[in-house]
Order: structure tokens, then sequence, then C-alpha cells
């Protein structure tokens, strides 16, 4: 894909994310949690977060006693899986903001994993299968060892490692996962569970060993692409977890060349099968705010894939230290 289109793309649809700030943040009243956190990485990834405490205070206030997060901001009771996204935003929001109440909420967050991790390192939600749901808190985790005070990342380790052999026992001998309940076909559950969960070990010291597993789990996901540039049936949302997945791994494990076919033709597909405004579930569909929020993410780290700088896309995902850039105008490397 052509950058400047690209760019242009960001730009535009930047724009209409903006327009409908009232739809998805908590200044402006209650909101479904997922699309907040989807929301909260796009101004992260655009290098908003500096001039956006607001956005992030307000997620704190809804932060539930017990540390977590309910699927709804006026939910009372806390699920996993938007709890792990919400913190995640938080901490790395906090490495450009560095606000006190924002560190707290995050002990906090970390508190109330360390307290629902089940003895076989699992953590449950009844809405999420329990691999998928377990590779969130695993990446909360990744990024807390990344980023984190050392006294966070102490408090975390052994949760963190012990998590992570949950997810790393659960791969198939194809190299997928697969959750038979909630995703049958292995290809969201496998693109999280790389991205989100095992690669970071990579990165991070005290962590896996995790090379086979994502060499693995990369041959899986390309295998699964079909023929049109999609995955799972044209499905908008598992085409861009697949993409972003394999951005990540293909530069972790220097398999640039390897994944370049298949990740031009994923963004191609990602690009002509968008809305004149936004991106739906699937094509044809009516816009969905948390699916555009999902383009614009795919968009911001393919823009980091083609740097020089084999970290920046790293960043994107909070595994090693620095604050991503926003990539405008920068000259590709590759």
């Amino acid at each position: 894909m052509d950058l400047d289109k690209a760019a242009g793309l960001i730009e535009s649809e930047y724009q209409f994310f903006t327009r409908v700030h009232p739809k998805w943040s908590l200044t402006k009243g209650p909101q479904d949690m997922e699309l907040v956190a989807h929301a909260l990485r796009v101004i992260l990834h655009m290098g908003k977060a500096g001039e956006s405490l607001p956005e992030y205070l307000a997620l704190i206030k809804t932060q539930h006693a017990d540390g977590g997060w309910g699927r709804e901001s006026q939910e009372k009771e806390s699920a996993a899986w938007v709890s792990a996204f919400c913190g995640l935003m938080l901490i790395r929001a906090n490495t450009v903001l560095k606000d006190a109440e924002i560190e707290k909420s995050v002990c906090k967050s970390i508190d109330y994993f360390l307290n629902q991790q089940k003895e076989n390192g699992r953590w449950v939600d009844s809405e999420w299968g329990d691999l998928d749901t377990t590779s969130h808190p695993v990446s909360f985790f990744n990024v807390v060892m990344a980023l984190g005070s050392q006294k966070m990342k102490d408090a975390v380790r052994s949760s963190w490692r012990k998590g992570l052999r949950f997810i790393l026992d659960g791969q198939s001998a194809d190299g997928g996962w697969y959750d038979p309940v909630f995703q049958p076909s292995g290809v969201e559950t496998t693109a999280h569970l790389v991205q989100d969960s095992v690669i970071a070990s990579l990165s991070i010291p005290d962590g896996l060993p995790v090379r086979p597993a994502c060499e693995k789990g990369l041959r899986w996901i390309l295998a699964h692409q079909d023929a049109d540039g999609s995955w799972d049936e044209k499905n908008e949302d598992h085409t861009m977890d697949c993409t972003r997945s394999t951005l990540l791994i293909s530069k972790m494990l220097g398999a640039e060349e390897k994944a370049r076919g298949p990740i031009e033709k994923a963004m191609e597909w990602i690009v002509t099968n968008k809305n004149p405004e936004g991106w739906p579930d699937f094509p044809g569909m009516e816009t969905n705010l948390e699916r555009t929020c999902d383009g614009l993410d795919v968009l911001l780290k393919y823009q980091a894939w083609r740097q020089a700088d084999s970290k920046e896309v790293v960043r994107r995902w909070g595994y090693v230290p620095g604050e991503p850039t926003f990539l405008r105008g920068v000259a590709a490397g590759v």
C-alpha cells in the first residue's frame, strides 16, 4: 500500500472519529467500555494522549473498588477481558501523562488480576473463552513488565509467567489455538494470542521460550488467509486482528519478506471494503465505531511496520519502552 494513501486515510478517518466523540467518550456520558478502550488506543497511537487527560481520568472514575471495570460503564460487576484492555490503556498513556491518579489506578488493576487468576494460570470471563480471556491479562502484564516500575514488575512476574504457560500449553500441534464454543475457526483466537500474549517474551526479560510457538502461529495465520486477502469469510474484525498480528510477529521474528505479500493483500482488502466513513463488521453493513477504531489502528501499525526502526511497530503494543511516534510524513524505511 502506498504510504501517502495510508496517511490520507488516517487523516480522514481520524476526523470522522473526532466528530463522533460523544458516541465513545466517557466525558459525554455512559458508554460501552470495550468501545472506550478501542477509542483510547486510537488517541494513544495518534500521539494525542498528552492532550487527552480528561478521557483517561473519566476512565478511572468508572473503575470498580476491586480494580476492574464492567462491560458497560454503569455495570457494577467487573469483567476480565475489558478490565485488561482498560488497564492496558492507562499504563501506556501514563508513559506520556505521568499522572499520579492514573498510576494508582494501574496498581488497582494489577491487584484485580492477581486476585482473579485461577490456580492453573487462566482467567475467566463469561463472554469469552478461557484462552482468549487469559491473553488479555497476560498482555496487560507484558506491558507492566516492559513499562512499569520495579515494584509493579515484581508483583506480576510469577502470575504473568503462569498465565503465559497456560496459553502456550493450549496451542495445537498445527500452530493454532481453538475455542470450540466461542471461536470454532480459531482465527481470532490465534491472532489475539500470538500478538497479545506470546510474542512479547522475545523483548521482555524473564519471559518463557516462545519463538517456536510464534513461528508456528505465524505459519497458521498465513495459511488461513482467504484468497481475497481477508480472514474468516470477509470478517472485518478478524481480518484486522490477523493483519495486526502478522505485522508484529513478522517484524519480531525477522520474517518481513515472508509476510509482505499477505500483509499488502490484507491491507488492500481492508481499505477497499471500508465505508465512506468508517468500517463495518462485514462488507456492505453499516459503520461500526469499534471497527472504525480497529481500522485506524491497523493503518497506524502498518505505517510503523514500514519504518526502518525495527522497534517502532513493537512500541505500538507497548512491549518496549518509548512513546510511539505518529508517523505522518515520515519516510518509509523498507
